[in-house]
């Protein structure tokens, strides 16, 4: 599984309950936002929600859409075989 894969499952297993979405900062620290009422608040701590800087939904990533990637990620079909992804029509030449 890549790195990519693994962390986003990661973000997704940590969410706090209610969140909607993620920004990751330039130091690579994951922080949970959800939607409010005004503007945009994020998860500091147990059931704190603190109002954020709109700004920050410019760079806000829907858990929703992680899940979807995830998903079809796990749908895909890994083949681990190079013969099914030659066409039977190619002709090794060895020199």
């Amino acid at each position: 599984m890549s790195l990519i894969i693994e962390q986003m499952r990661e973000i997704v297993d940590g969410a706090p309950e209610g969140c909607e979405g993620v920004v990751i900062s330039n130091q690579g620290e994951v922080i949970y936002f959800k939607n409010a009422v005004f503007g945009l608040a994020y998860y500091s701590g147990k059931n704190c929600w603190i109002v954020a800087n709109p700004e920050a939904q410019k760079h806000l990533i829907h858990l929703e859409d992680i899940l979807a990637a995830l998903a079809d990620h796990d749908r895909t079909d890994h083949c681990s075989d190079i013969k099914n992804h030659i066409s039977p029509t190619t002709k090794v030449i060895e020199k």
